[in-house]
């Protein structure tokens, strides 16, 4: 599969957890990502994504890669995986360190649609290490379209 782009990134996690979300979506998920991680490596709503340290350190790395199809699992040495799906209607990536802002705004080559992610993640401690695989795999249903969000507002 073709690698489309290529990031990385220091992460500063607040709480044992950082995020992925579309640039759009900052009312966040009431917990729900957070939930959905209980002993997982991530955890996914509709609109953000919340990956878990197994400790609180102070950084981590993140590498993450965007195909241009869904791409083999990593053959590296990995303690935990997990696929999950996050809707981007803006086709704009923030990994979000909750209380510290963006570590980084990514524009999404394929832009909006509903995207395929796998989370690897390696370490304990504060040796942790993660990579992050997204590929478009649809385009958002119908009433997930938040392109006209200020027009559906407003009319």
């Amino acid at each position: 599969m073709e690698l489309l782009a290529q990031y990385g990134a220091t992460v500063s996690p607040d709480y044992g957890q950082f995020g992925l979300r579309d640039a759009w979506c900052d009312a966040g998920d009431d917990g729900e990502s957070y939930r959905d991680a209980q002993d997982q490596v991530a955890g996914a709503s509709t609109y953000q994504l919340t990956v878990r340290t197994p400790s609180d350190p102070l950084r981590v790395g993140l590498e993450l890669r965007i195909w241009a199809g869904e791409p083999e699992p990593d053959s590296g040495s990995w303690d935990g995986c997990r696929q999950l799906e996050l809707h981007c209607p803006m086709g704009e990536l923030l990994i979000d360190q909750l209380t510290a802002g963006a570590a980084a705004e990514i524009v999404l080559p394929q832009g909006a649609g509903v995207y395929g992610v796998r989370v690897h993640r390696s370490g304990r401690d504060d040796s942790q290490r993660f990579l992050v695989d997204l590929w478009w795999q649809t385009p958002l249903p119908p009433d997930d379209d938040d392109d006209d969000f200020y027009g559906d507002l407003w009319s």
